[in-house]
């Protein structure tokens, strides 16, 4: 009979997680996926490609770096790409490692490691923004949260509270949320762990710099994040958009007190009204002789063109604008600049 329960316990833990976390690996589809812009390039194949390509990266852009290598790989037979998507902070150690020839961030390199990969190369890394993605605070379908302010939600995930909210945020009365049963309840925070370029996006944009809570449950992924909030009534997580189900609902966010709620969708993040927008990018170890058809040229005009905006869109992420779309495939057919990282204070984005 215990070994019965044992069982059953385990299958509850593994099984059952596990079939909700696949349905969260899939793109929001409760969403209305904005139809492409026809005027975005197709892709046009060249004569011949094979090789071999690294792609390292983000766990975030995962989908992405693995549909756009499919894809590139369907059309040239004799191109063999790898694609490992283990984080952020180790794919920049495999690109300047010389181990991958693209790495995929959902945050622009830093000043430092763009000296760093100069340093080691000679030549700065080629930077390629190839879509907009945004954040999304969920909670759980239960919760009558109406909204939260940036100084909000920086106290209920950091103790500093640098925002200036006069008081911590640790029950949903806090907010307040004042219906029978929440107002006592304690929040359970969930998140990116450390090594990730979201935890590092919310950490400058939502609490200035500051450290999590260590209460927070930190994941290794943005699809667990928000498979921890269906099946925790009281928690709060932050992912990227993409994962949503009818089991939890994204929090509309206001900028200052008193704001407007902006509600995380396509049109809000084209337009930059919702806080948490962000592009995300590819960065190359493209020397300055390089030709302009290569695996990794063509890997980028494929992710630009209108066959790799609609993955993008199948995907859950947004495309970039149709004029800059085209104004950077066209760069591909000329000498490509390197990315200087110009602005210091600005390296995560």
């Amino acid at each position: 009979m215990q070994l019965r329960q044992s069982l059953q316990a385990i299958l509850f833990r593994t099984l059952i997680p596990l079939l909700i976390a696949l349905a969260l690996t899939v793109p929001a589809q409760a969403q209305v996926k904005p139809e492409l812009d026809h005027g975005i390039s197709p892709y046009q194949r060249v004569n011949d490609l094979s090789g071999p390509l690294s792609v390292a990266g983000s766990e975030t852009m995962k989908p992405l770096t693995e549909s756009w290598s499919a894809g590139l790989q369907q059309r040239y037979p004799g191109l063999k790409i790898k694609v490992e998507s283990s984080g952020s902070e180790a794919g920049m150690a495999a690109l300047l490692e010389g181990k991958a020839q693209i790495v995929a961030l959902p945050r622009r390199m830093t000043q430092q490691e763009v000296v760093e990969f100069k340093r080691e190369f000679g030549y700065e890394p080629t930077e390629v923004p190839v879509a907009v993605d945004a954040l999304a605070v969920v909670v759980h379908k239960d919760n009558p949260i109406e909204g939260l302010t940036l100084a909000q939600l920086d106290a209920m995930f950091s103790k500093e509270r640098r925002r200036g909210w006069p008081y911590p945020v640790n029950t949903w009365g806090d907010v307040p949320v004042l219906e029978e049963g929440w107002t006592d309840a304690p929040i359970h925070l969930y998140g990116r762990n450390s090594n990730s370029a979201t935890a590092s996006f919310f950490k400058e944009h939502v609490l200035n710099g500051a450290a999590l809570k260590n209460t927070m449950t930190a994941v290794p992924g943005s699809a667990t994040a928000a498979l921890e909030v269906t099946i925790d009534r009281f928690g709060v997580g932050f992912s990227r958009i993409g994962y949503q189900t009818s089991e939890i609902r994204p929090v509309p966010l206001a900028s200052v007190e008193g704001g407007r709620y902006i509600q995380p969708n396509f049109q809000t993040a084209m337009d930059g009204s919702y806080p948490l927008r962000r592009n995300i990018y590819l960065y190359l170890n493209k020397p300055p002789q390089m030709g302009a058809s290569s695996p990794l040229a063509e890997y980028v005009k494929f992710a630009l063109s209108r066959q790799g905006q609609q993955i993008v869109l199948n995907h859950g992420y947004y495309p970039l604008p149709t004029t800059e779309l085209n104004r950077l495939a066209m760069m591909w057919k000329t000498p490509l600049r390197t990315s200087a990282a110009e602005e210091p204070g600005k390296a995560l984005n």
